[in-house]
């Protein structure tokens, strides 16, 4: 009966640590290509798991809708990132890794923030 429970249990613990590398899979993102935008900051979610910035690009008389896909708030404020680091109304500069599916949706590698001062994905956090 012990092996039993204990056969379930490593089993069940082997199925959730399969779901939550796939949730924190970066697959979907074309990491051979970097996109650049420019735009104006619509809405910035500083939270747990992930951040996320929605950019409005102006493309001709119309604007494009981007979202940005950041890593959790936690890493974040580590990085000297605050709630405030990204405002609507603010214009910055974003690159990052496409998704394959949606290339309006990118994974954040680079931003220039409304300041000038540049906040790359390899930065070492102090």
């Amino acid at each position: 009966m012990r092996k039993t429970i204990r056969i379930l249990f490593a089993t069940l613990l082997a199925a959730v640590s399969a779901g939550t590398l796939a949730h924190h899979s970066t697959a979907n993102f074309n990491k051979n290509e970097v996109t650049t935008i420019t735009g104006k900051v619509t809405y910035f979610s500083f939270a747990n798991p992930h951040s996320f910035i929605d950019v409005d690009v102006a493309e001709g008389n119309d604007t494009a809708p981007y979202k940005v896909f950041a890593t959790s708030k936690v890493v974040l404020i580590r990085y000297g990132w605050r709630p405030t680091s990204v405002k609507p109304g603010d214009t910055i500069t974003v690159s990052g890794y496409p998704d394959y599916d949606n290339p309006s949706f990118l994974y954040l590698t680079e931003i220039t923030f409304a300041d000038g001062h540049k906040w790359l994905r390899g930065d070492v956090a102090e």
